[in-house]
């Protein structure tokens, strides 16, 4: 019956001990999930914040750049449209070089018609609308498919004002330039991604990935500031950086926490468990004393009390119940010898 009750016990304390390691590891994950959603979720506002920043300092230097190129052109006197001063205006384009800011231009009159184009690397020619008043477009290009931002400005030809068609390709060498680590970024133009940090297989990969540019626990959406922000590109965030909390992290906090629940539960129920033995113990004996000798005696006795004085309430009733059931059987093995 002992042996019972201590593998009772054992499964029953065995099965509790399994039920709080199973309570520590959810909490632990929970506890490392929301610390990652957390940090997560300030890394993308602080990259959302940062590329807000970028896109508005870009305008504003892709503005002032195309400013001062015009001022650097009016300054050669090289627009009264003869083909000497066409050719040395080519030349002075040639030298800017890798200084331009816009790898591409169009000198046109009024009418549209071309009086100079320059392209430092591929050619662009793509259809341009602007509205009245209209500074700037966003353009695709139907040769290499890349999207322009196209900036016009007013330009004095030397005898008529005309307009100064600046491009600068928005592609992958774009975002490379702009994004920092732990951050990917991809462009999209009318629900299509065009440009990719991660360069043309990047490019690919987004498409496997996001159907359209949305917020999702670790990416985000900007609009990229300038003309028609309605039908403006959107630059789509993902933070890259590895979870503030790993999992193998959290095995030590656990092991520890059930180590010191463990322990306390040994501790607290230890001398408990001991007097509980020893109170069922003395029962067992008691009976089995009894039931040998056929009357009680001190030792009997003995064993009763420690069933009596012990923390288990049903054992001690059983223990009464015990003693009162073997006085009446020592009682009356004790009257023939009295009439004898």
């Amino acid at each position: 019956m002992q042996r019972s009750l201590n593998a009772g016990v054992a499964i029953r304390l065995a099965c509790t001990l399994l039920v709080i390691l199973l309570c520590l590891i959810a909490q632990a994950i929970w506890i490392k999930e929301l610390a990652n959603d957390k940090a997560r979720s300030k890394q993308l506002s602080s990259a959302r914040e940062h590329y807000a920043v970028v896109l508005a300092d870009l305008d504003r230097r892709w503005g002032r750049e195309a400013f001062n190129l015009k001022a650097r052109i009016e300054a050669q006197n090289l627009l009264d449209g003869t083909k000497q001063h066409t050719e040395q205006l080519l030349a002075f384009l040639i030298s800017q070089g890798t200084s331009i800011e816009f790898p591409s231009l169009r000198i046109e009159k009024t009418n549209g018609d071309v009086i100079v184009a320059y392209d430092y690397a591929s050619h662009v020619n793509p259809r341009i609308k602007f509205s009245p008043g209209q500074e700037s477009v966003w353009v695709q290009n139907s040769g290499d498919g890349n999207l322009y931002l196209v900036i016009r400005q007013f330009i004095w030809l030397g005898k008529e004002n005309g307009y100064l068609l600046l491009f600068k390709p928005m592609d992958n060498a774009l975002l490379t330039q702009m994004t920092y680590p732990g951050t990917r970024l991809s462009l999209w133009w009318k629900g299509q991604p065009i440009a990719s940090s991660d360069g043309d297989d990047g490019v690919r990969n987004i498409r496997l990935h996001f159907q359209k540019p949305e917020t999702r626990d670790d990416s985000v959406t900007l609009t990229w500031s300038g003309p028609e922000s309605e039908n403006a590109p959107k630059l789509l965030i993902e933070v890259l950086s590895d979870e503030l909390i790993g999992t193998f992290s959290m095995t030590k906090p656990v092991a520890l926490a059930f180590m010191v629940i463990v322990i306390a539960i040994a501790i607290a129920f230890s001398t408990l468990w001991l007097n509980a033995i020893r109170q069922l113990d003395g029962l067992l004996q008691a009976d089995k004393r009894f039931d040998a000798l056929g009357q009680v005696d001190d030792k009997v006795m003995s064993a009763l009390q420690t069933a009596k004085t012990g923390p288990i309430n049903d054992l001690r009733s059983l223990a009464e119940s015990a003693e009162r059931k073997m006085k009446p059987r020592t009682n009356s093995g004790d009257d023939p010898t009295r009439d004898a």
